[in-house]
């Protein structure tokens, strides 16, 4: 029997609670590996696993070698013995020793890398969105609950208070009902151009399932801007707006929504796949939740409001940021003002960032040694309604449609051509899970 499995059945056996970590022996540090690190994987999750103490990070797996020996630098200047190194995630997650992974890749290949360390009985950290289509993020689903593995989606806003202190006042009445919430980014995102792929990259390996299409950089080269094409990314939306539409959901205790339109398109910055502008109605049982996204430098008469959450309610109206909020009393008195609601303008912000992601990862090796989920503060299946949502919210726009949602099936109702993007089509020698 493996570690990993014994560890599994005996705390599960006997309901074993959560040992203080300061009572941690060295070697009983859980095993983590990483797959994925590009910035976000190399730069941000592995740096804050490493800062918990928490881990021990015995392997690191990626495609793009550059990335990969800067990744076990870091490692290594923070003291550990040098990890295994790996181009391909099955070899990575046959390690005898390996007890959890962090899924850091682009989200075309999430599913696949995800159901597969669940048949390996790895706990897994999973980045969001946690799938491309919907499909996928249904049958991921069924491999977690088949597994009974430990599994936290990368939502760090939630570790922050804000979120709680606004559920707090809206409970208390003072707002009246919140009769809409409407979340939105303006944010300027740059040109894109092909360039030459990398010798040090595998970019066949990178596509994976998605289509191959041409690689893309910042004009001078230096970013690879992936995000910015709809083979691997859905857009600002999928890949940053998902936090906010997170953070509505929990404040208004909300579930997957009943119908979306969208309506957006691209008039400046066409060197992207995905809309420079979107605007999506969210219809959640008559609860209207607007969307709206400008990614060509628009600057609104109130720039502090430009990324985050207004909540409209009878009595006031709330704006929420990330790490402050504020009050407009609709009888004109004074502003009520929590924090500072500008987006990475408070000189904390990154530090208080940080710290969040540290905490998703100890609330992480917390569950892995209790096996107990109680702690987990995004759950998959929760992070699959959030992901879920986004997902229609690109259907209805690619469609020119409104949706309806049967919430039992995930179909679309009465819509073929949006039906038909619920499950898109992986290349030749990858096999969809839903199939």
């Amino acid at each position: 029997m493996q570690r990993r499995d014994f560890l599994k059945t005996s705390a599960l056996a006997t309901g074993a609670l959560m040992m203080p970590f300061s009572l941690w022996a060295k070697d009983d540090k859980i095993n983590l590996a990483i797959v994925g690190t590009g910035w976000w994987g190399r730069e941000i999750l592995l740096q804050r696993a490493l800062a918990t103490d928490r881990f021990n990070v015995v392997g690191l797996c990626d495609v793009n070698q550059t990335a990969l020996q800067k990744a076990s630098e870091v490692v290594v200047k923070a003291g550990n013995p040098k990890p295994k190194l790996f181009k391909d995630y099955r070899q990575m997650y046959d390690m005898p020793e390996l007890e959890a992974v962090v899924i850091a890749t682009p989200t075309h290949w999430h599913a696949l890398q995800f159901i597969a360390a669940c048949e390996k009985g790895l706990d897994v950290f999973l980045e969001k969105p946690i799938s491309y289509d919907i499909r996928e993020g249904q049958k991921m689903l069924e491999a977690h609950k088949k597994a009974l593995n430990i599994v936290t989606v990368d939502f760090p806003r939630v570790m922050f208070d804000t979120n709680e202190q606004v559920k707090a006042y809206i409970n208390s009445g003072a707002a009246g009902e919140i009769v809409q919430a409407k979340a939105n980014i303006n944010h300027h995102e740059g040109l894109r151009v092909e360039k030459a792929i990398p010798n040090t990259l595998d970019y066949e390996a990178f596509c994976g399932p998605a289509p191959k299409v041409s690689y893309m950089t910042s004009p001078d080269g230096e970013a690879w801007d992936w995000r910015g094409q709809h083979a691997f990314s859905r857009g600002i939306l999928a890949d940053w707006g998902i936090h906010y539409i997170h953070n509505i959901r929990k404040v208004l205790d909300l579930d997957l929504p009943a119908s979306i339109n969208a309506i957006g398109g691209t008039v400046k910055n066409f060197s992207h796949d995905n809309p420079d502008y979107l605007d999506v109605k969210f219809d959640f049982n008559g609860k209207p939740v607007y969307w709206s996204h400008k990614t060509w430098g628009y600057t609104s008469d109130r720039p502090e409001t430009n990324i985050g959450v207004y909540y409209y309610g009878e009595k006031a109206t709330i704006f929420a940021g990330d790490i402050g909020w504020e009050v407009y009393p609709a009888d004109g008195s004074a502003t009520i003002v929590n924090g500072n609601i500008r987006f990475n303008a408070d000189p904390s912000f990154m530090a208080k960032a940080f710290k969040a992601i540290e905490g998703l990862f100890t609330q992480f090796a917390g569950a892995i040694r209790s096996r107990s989920t109680d702690g987990i503060p995004v759950p998959l299946e929760d992070a699959y309604t959030t992901t879920a949502a986004v997902i229609y919210a690109d259907i209805a726009f690619r469609t020119d449609s409104k949706i309806a949602i049967n919430k039992n099936t995930m179909d679309i109702v009465n819509n073929g051509s949006a039906q038909a993007l619920l499950k898109r089509a992986y290349r030749e020698s990858y096999k969809h899970p839903f199939s």
